[in-house]
């Protein structure tokens, strides 16, 4: 198994960097106004490097105005050496397709979408979502040999087809106008403050497709709303994990957890290691 943590900003580098890990990316799927500038990410890079780790850099979905930017970033980045940049639309990734010493990823945003039941079903859980053999084509036409997704989603299996699963967290969303700017009333890119600030949240309410209205959902449903966590312009659901679902590469988003948790969790994927011993 490898193990990489994903941070959203270089805070948490020292942290990191003294844990058993094998990678370490920053980045997040979401909003360019969030990425570090592009001197923070060389210096945070190259100290990922020198400390023996694969590094790597989360560009989030391109919208118009960001899109020239991410790209040119991730480029500079790559000239300083190899490097892993996870994609999370198709237009950043065909912008990158072949670049030397850029090793392309898919990231959450581009997951596929989930089997919706509801109507035959209306208590049941999240539906993992399913990687169909046509998607993982149109991938593979980029030069994407590697897929990030939640720990239960359905990959088929493809020679050549590295998977990397989330663990413990869900990606469900992710708003382009983004709920926490507007809760804390800032525009970007003054709202990247409030950005790791997690809101935790519960559906109260549904919308039902057949009616076109919005209904509250029915209290024998509630027992099967899984609690939601808001992080910026994404929307997470909390679903523990098993090493075992984990799989051959597991992803730890450290935002969920503390330092003491962090070092734990990996631990726990990892149990020949004692977290005691770092």
């Amino acid at each position: 198994m490898t193990i990489e943590v994903r941070l959203t900003t270089p805070d948490r580098l020292d942290e990191v960097l003294g844990l058993p890990v094998d990678a370490v990316s920053i980045g997040q799927e979401g909003c360019a106004a969030k990425l570090p500038d592009e001197a923070t990410l060389h210096r945070a890079v190259d100290r990922i490097r020198q400390a023996g780790l694969r590094a790597g850099v989360v560009l989030p979905a391109a919208w118009q105005r960001t899109g020239a930017q991410l790209v040119d970033t991730a480029l500079s980045l790559v000239g300083q050496g190899p490097l892993t940049v996870t994609v999370n639309d198709l237009g950043t990734a065909a912008t990158l397709a072949g670049t030397a010493g850029c090793e392309l990823v898919a990231g959450l945003a581009m997951l596929p979408g989930r089997p919706h039941d509801a109507a035959e079903t209306p208590r049941r859980s999240l539906e993992p979502t399913v990687f169909e053999e046509a998607y993982l084509q149109e991938l593979e036409a980029f030069g994407i040999a590697m897929v990030e997704a939640e720990a239960a989603a359905v990959v088929p299996e493809r020679d050549g087809l590295v998977v990397r699963r989330l663990a413990d967290v869900t990606p469900l969303a992710w708003a382009r106008s983004c709920p926490t700017a507007r809760h804390h009333q800032l525009a970007p890119p003054h709202c990247v403050s409030a950005c790791d600030t997690p809101t935790d949240m519960v559906a109260t309410h549904r919308w039902q497709l057949g009616h076109g209205h919005r209904e509250p959902i029915p209290v024998a449903d509630r027992p099967a709303q899984v609690p939601l966590v808001v992080y910026g312009n994404a929307v997470y659901a909390t679903t523990p994990t098993t090493a075992e679902a984990a799989g051959g590469d597991a992803i730890v988003d450290a935002r969920f957890y503390t330092p003491e948790q962090l070092a734990t969790r990996v631990a726990s994927l990892r149990p020949t290691v004692s977290a005691a011993s770092f």
